[in-house]
Formats: structure tokens, sequence, C-alpha cells
């Protein structure tokens, strides 16, 4: 696909996305921007909410949201220029020094306490974003502005630094068209990093293994070129699942600290150094040095790089660090595996450190269970369509996208009618929709991403118990979520109390579904949502219609009640006890709704039906499998367990029946096949090869 056509096809779109979701065109560009750069990790997460407004000295505010990167300590501002024009117009550099300077106004204004001085509307997003910055002054190290576009940059523009706003860095970002589609044509759904570095730095390195499956690189950095690009780039240098970890913790390490500020040429000494991950990279034979490196992401050693720019920017010691050397193991990965390989290496990188699995959920089998039911359970045809569609799954980033690159037109427009766009389910939306249900809405307004690492701890526990609750009929319920969640963001945003105050939807949606499922099992135990009803009709039905217009006008009220504890709205509704006085506020429900609930028997018995099928259908996987496989590759799972000596008698005796069941002719039961593979996947945690030659 060329650019036009793309451009073309992202805007018919964003057009679209307006009309399902009855919201205007101009903020369902921005909802499509902001999802593709969630996406592309470039932000990870983000708040919804114009404001417009004259500052200091009479100067223009405005912009269409924010978000504070708890982990590189940045603050997010985002403008959207959209034209709606049918044919491409640019983006030139008056209109950029315009857009930003209305940014940085209003962060200046909100630096300097004019905007909660001034008598600014408290229900604002401006004054919300205020608050935010009053809180977080002390942590915030650097302002990143985002301008984006359906416009094409004048190859004018040459230069976007910017004067640091007091002690603090300015990164101006300009994502336009050009620029989306160059990141929809790259292999990794992420936008590429290309470091080159001058003859003045110089990062010492060998090349330590040079196979044609792996080739890997010893380098030693030092301290200030490390810090310099964590600066610059901060998280986006940083492996998913570890920076997710990472942004649990709190404080920078105190021990690195120290050793930078106490005894720096000694870092390299009682650091471990940083592992990392590259598609390319360019040696200086001659000076034995790295020149280039692309794709760099660090997949262990995040703390010791963070900790290392703070002594720089907190601290004030760039002396110091340029003392500082760091240990660096450089993975080359080829760029079209790259999104499956680097988180098996950080993984492994990190088995020594205390990450937990969930933090490496993305690889999890019931992400490849809900997906294997996204693609065969097809939804019922509603609003006078002949079809069923799908509510498609993505289980790895961008593959929406990337199932649509070789199609061609009408192939194209096949697939998005079988797999519509509104219906496309990422990891976070499942972990928010079903967060939500589960009555933590505290929890998913944190953040995707703390909402995630929740609900991968609650998930990895319950599949290790059992897995067969994770059937057709938990799928279908999954779905409800998802329409219950959707709707509910449709009608907060045609009400006139919205639209006035165009703040806090995330809050008010996943709160008010909560406290009306909350308020269902503590009044009504034996009653619940007709969740068939809504699967049926692909939407929520007229009495809990109702009462979710109900409740969400309550919830804006109550969230914004004078007796909240934290003046930020948006950091109050993270708290555990907003959510605790939510729960027992007493949120009152409608008769009409309450007459619509249902037996909760009836859902119950569908259930075990569910997972009676689930079971037989693992049984019949597991015994497929095993047979499948061979009793050749079951003696060579076996002879590695004896040679490691880490058989119980339990495993030995069943690795033997199934490495000899050709010449026995004794086939191991599905119980036993069940348990083989339990033994296999546990013998691959300990090293053992996924695949034997």
């Amino acid at each position: 696909m060329n650019f036009e056509e793309y451009r073309k096809d992202f805007l018919e779109s964003v057009k679209i996305s307006a009309s399902e979701d009855m919201t205007n065109v101009a903020l369902a560009f921005t909802e499509s921007v902001v999802e593709t750069l969630i996406d592309a990790e470039e932000l990870d997460d983000f708040t919804y909410g114009y404001f417009n407004g004259i500052g200091i000295q009479h100067k223009k505010m405005t912009m269409d949201g924010y978000y504070y990167d708890e982990y590189d300590k940045s603050m997010v501002i985002l403008y959207s220029d959209f034209s709606n024009s049918e044919e491409t117009t640019t983006l030139i550099k008056t209109d950029i020094e315009k857009e930003y300077s209305s940014m940085r106004s209003l962060v200046e204004a909100c630096e300097e306490g004019y905007i909660l001085e001034k008598g600014f509307e408290e229900s604002s997003a401006g004054y919300e974003l205020a608050t935010l910055i009053k809180l977080k002054k002390d942590e915030i190290i650097k302002y990143r502005f985002y301008i984006i576009t359906d416009k094409i940059i004048s190859k004018g523009v040459k230069n976007l630094k910017q004067e640091k706003i007091g002690n603090k860095i300015v990164d101006l970002n300009i994502w336009d068209m050009t620029r989306l589609y160059n990141l929809y044509s790259s292999s990794q759904m992420k936008e590429s990093i290309d470091i080159v570095f001058d003859d003045s730095v110089n990062i010492q390195c060998i090349n330590a293994v040079n196979e044609d499956s792996y080739k890997a690189y010893l380098a030693v950095i030092p301290g200030n070129v490390l810090a310099d690009m964590y600066i610059e780039y901060g998280s986006r240098l940083l492996e998913g699942n570890v920076r997710s970890f990472l942004s649990t913790k709190g404080k920078v390490n105190k021990g690195i600290r120290n050793t930078i500020l106490n005894e720096p040429s000694m870092f390299f000494a009682y650091n471990n150094g940083i592992a990392a991950t590259a598609t390319e990279i360019e040696i200086d034979e001659e000076k034995q040095c790295v020149r280039r490196i692309k794709d760099l992401q660090i997949i262990n050693g995040g703390q010791t790089t963070a900790s290392i720019a703070n002594v720089i920017l907190q601290d004030k010691k760039s002396d110091e660090v340029k003392k500082v050397y760091v240990p660096m193991k450089i993975s080359i990965v080829d760029g079209e595996k790259a999104n499956e390989m680097i988180p098996q290496i950080s993984r492994c990188a990190n088995s020594q450190n205390k990450v937990d699995e969930s933090d490496f959920f993305s690889n999890h089998p019931y992400h490849i269970r809900i997906e294997e039911y996204s693609r065969k359970t097809f939804a019922p045809p509603v609003n006078g369509k002949p079809y069923e569609t799908i509510w498609f799954y993505e289980r790895a980033k961008g593959q929406y996208t990337q199932e649509q690159m070789k199609l061609t037109r009408s192939e194209k427009a096949k697939f998005q009618a079988k797999n519509p766009k509104n219906q496309v389910l990422k990891k976070v939306d499942v972990a928010k929709y079903l967060n939500t249900f589960d009555c933590r809405p505290d929890i998913v307004s944190k953040g995707a991403q703390a909402s995630m690492r929740y609900f991968a701890e609650i998930i990895t526990k319950k599949w290790e118990s059992s897995n067969i609750e994770y059937n057709e009929a938990y799928y279908k319920k999954l779905i409800t979520y998802a329409i219950t969640f959707k709707n509910t963001e449709k009608l907060v945003a045609d009400q006139d109390w919205y639209k006035e105050i165009k703040a806090y939807r995330a809050n008010i949606v996943t709160y008010s579904i909560a406290v009306i499922v909350d308020a269902i099992k503590k009044k009504y135990p034996n009653l619940s949502i007709d969740y068939k009803k809504i699967w049926n009709e692909q939407k929520i039905y007229d009495s809990f219609y109702k009462q979710l217009l109900k409740t969400t006008k309550e919830m804006l009220e109550f969230i914004t009640r004078d007796d909240r504890l934290t003046l930020n709205v948006t950091e109050w509704c993270k708290k555990e006890e907003c959510w605790k006085r939510a729960s027992n506020y007493g949120f009152e429900l409608i008769p009409e709704f309450i007459e619509s609930l249902i037996d909760v028997s009836i859902i119950k018995q569908e259930e075990i039906d569910s997972k009676k099928e689930r079971k037989l259908e693992n049984q019949v996987n597991a015994d497929v499998e095993v047979i499948n496989l061979g009793q050749d590759y079951w003696q060579k799972v076996y002879n590695w367990g004896i040679e490691q000596k880490i058989l119980t008698p339990f495993e030995n005796d069943l690795l033997k029946i199934a490495s000899t069941f050709m010449i026995t002719g004794r086939i191991p039961s599905s119980k036993q096949c069940n348990s083989i593979l339990v033994i296999r996947d546990r013998l691959i945690q300990e090293g053992m090869p996924k695949k034997f030659d």
C-alpha cells in the first residue's frame, strides 16, 4: 500500500469510527492516532481532555489531552491539528510554532500556579493538568509535546529543538501522515530508533558470538552516553515487559546512586551491567567501537539506566557520570522475528531477578486460547446486516493491521466487513473490561499497564489451578463486557453534562459499571445481568441503558465531591479508598433494571456445560499432541531429563510410556497425556530446547 492509499484508508476508517461511536470526526482522528502511538509504545497511556483558554500575558493555551509517564518522569501534552481535508495539505513551520506555543503557555501557566489561582473551572481538563503538574512538579524531568495531524510536515522544517521550561527538558514531536505511514510500513509496527555515534563517543565492543542463528556483542558503554540516550529516548529504550515491571518500583536505586556519587570508577566492578537487543549494529573494526545501533531495547538493567540519568538530571553530577563505565551485552535479533524473540530473551535475562511471571504475560497461553475463540466464534448479525462478524483479538501487536497489508482493496473490504475495526480487542482492553466487572475500577483508573499487570497476576494464578473455565461461555461473556464498556463510553460522550466538561470519561465508565455489578452482588446475589441478551443483540438492552444513564451522571457528581482526599480527580479515582467509598455509597438500581435481571443459575448451568466441553477439548488436544510428536521426540525429552537428573520417579515413568508407545503398544491415557505435556513444559523452563535436531 502506497502513501496515498494509506492516508485515504486511515481517514476513511476515522470517519467510520466517528459514525459508529456517534462522535465528531476530529475526536475520532485523535483517538485513532493515540491508539496507534500506544500500540507503537511511543505512549504508555493517555488521558483525553480538550482545553482552550487565555493564560499569562494573554497567551492562548490549548491541548487535546495529556499523560504522565511514571517511569521516565515525563509529562506528555498533545495537540491535534485535524484538517479533515480530502487533499493532502502541508503543516508549515508557522503552524507548528503557533500550536507548540499554545501548549507551552498552558504548561507554564500550570507550573506558575496561574490556572489554580485564577478561577478556571475545576472540572476542566486544564485544571486537572494543573493539579497533576503541581503534584508531580518535583518529579517531572521532561515535557514531551506532541502535535498529531492529517497533514504532512513541510520539508522546510528542520529543527524542532526547544528551550527548557525552567530546568526541565523539552521534547517536541510531530506525528504527521508520513510518519504514521512509515510506522505502518514497519515490520515491527514500532518506530525505529536509529542511533549514530560520532567520533567523540567511544563504546568499546567485541563480537562474542557470530553464528548464523545468533550474533552477540560485549561492550562497555560510558555512563554519560547511556544517560544521554535515556534522556533523549526515555522509556522507548526499555522492553515493554521490563518497563511495566520497573514502573511499579519506587524511587531510584540508592545503591546505584551512591556508587556513582562516591565511587564512580568502581561502578564497573559493582554493577552487573545491562542486557540489550538490537536489529542492526555497525562496528568500527579498526577502533573496535560501536558506530551505529538500530532498534536498541534494554531488556535488563532499566533501573541502572534510569539511575545514571537521574544523577545528571536531579543531582547535577555530570562529571561523576563521565567516570562511570557500564558492561553491556547486545543480542542482534532479526527484524521480522523481533516481536517474538525480544520477550523470550528478556524472560531469560531477568530470570535471576524478582520479576514475576505475570510480567511476561504477553506470551501466556491464555492469549492463545482467547485468540482461538476469537477466530471461530461468530457474533450474531445486527443492524440489518445479513452476515455474522468476528471480534478480532490481537494477541500480537499490530496483528489486525498486518493481516491486511498484502490484501487487495476488495479483499481488505471483505476482511473488514467480517472483522470490523470497532470490534478489535487488545490485551489491555481485555484487562480493562475484566477488571471493571471484577469491581476494581481503581486499578483500571491507574492506566493500561497497571491494569494489565494486576489482571496478569490474577489470570496466571487461576490458569495454573485450572484452565477449563476459559471456554466458549467465558469468551462470549468477555465480549458482552466489551460491548457494555463501549456502549457506556458512547452513552457518556453523548450527554450534555459531559460535553460541558469533556473530562473523566474513563473514570466515570469503569466506576459506573463496577458499582452496578457490585450492587447486584450485594443486594441480589441470586440474580445477574442478562449477558446472553447482550450477546444476541450485540448491545446493552434498554433497561440497562437507562440504569447507566442514571448512574453515570451520579458518578460524575460522586468523584468530583469536595470531600475527596486528592484534589486531582483522576488521581483520586486511582485510590482504593475512592472505590471503597463508591462501593458503600448506595447507588440505587432502578426498578426496571432490577426486573430485567435473570436467575444466576441459568448462567451457571451454561458455564458448567462449557467447562465440560473445554475439558474434553483439552483432553483430545493433549492426546493428539503427544501422539503427533512421536516416541522419538519423547525419547529425547526423557534422555535430557535423565542427563540433568531432574526427573521425579513419577515423571520418569510417564516419559518412559511416551517414549516407547509404538514398541509396547501402550498408548498414554488422556490424563497421562496432560501430565506428560506439563512435564515437557517444566523441562523447557529448566532449559531444555523446544525442538531437537
